[in-house]
């Protein structure tokens, strides 16, 4: 983990949560778990909190466990539900060198958003705009040229290939799944 007098942005960094939103009055927070490693979100753990793009504070998580399929919170120096409030929407991060090695098919969210998504006749559908994390699946959040926006699971029936070199992902919908 980097320290204070480390420029978190000099490093490659990952994201391995997202603040959801408070939880009761104490300043608790619901997050996303993005990270396979639940002890990520272990009491002591230090992480960073991404507040803008380029702009990082590192915290000290108090208390983290499982809640409902996502993780409950409480991070040093957030004491009610108004702080927590403002952490909202932003993400948790962790040097890049902390990470666990990918296994074979498996892939950083964070990788995958801007990577174009094609039929595999070859048409284009969309860019990935979002990758969501659920305990079942992934889901990979398309945007078409318009706009709009449909969803893949994401697990090998419908992927059925990723190639992070030309940055493209090749799918097999069913009827009714893209717009």
């Amino acid at each position: 983990m980097s320290d204070e007098g480390t420029a978190p942005g000099s490093v490659d960094l990952l994201a391995v949560g997202k603040i959801l939103r408070p939880h009761g009055i104490r300043g608790a927070l619901v997050v996303e778990a993005l990270s396979d490693w639940p002890e990520r979100f272990s009491p002591g753990a230090k992480l960073l909190l991404e507040k803008a793009p380029g702009d990082y504070t590192e915290v000290t998580l108090e208390v983290g466990q499982p809640h409902g399929g996502r993780i409950l919170m409480s991070i040093e120096g957030v004491g009610d539900r108004n702080e927590a409030e403002e952490l909202k929407g932003l993400y948790l991060m962790v040097p890049a060198c902390d990470a666990a090695p990918l296994g074979e098919d498996e892939y950083w969210a964070h990788d995958l958003v801007g990577m174009q998504v094609v039929e595999e006749q070859g048409g284009k559908l969309g860019d990935v705009a979002e990758v969501i994390c659920r305990p079942a699946q992934d889901l990979l959040v398309v945007e078409t040229e318009d706009g709009s926006e449909f969803s893949v699971p994401l697990v090998k029936e419908f992927v059925k290939d990723v190639d992070t070199t030309t940055r493209v992902i090749t799918v097999a919908l069913v009827e009714g799944m893209a717009p």
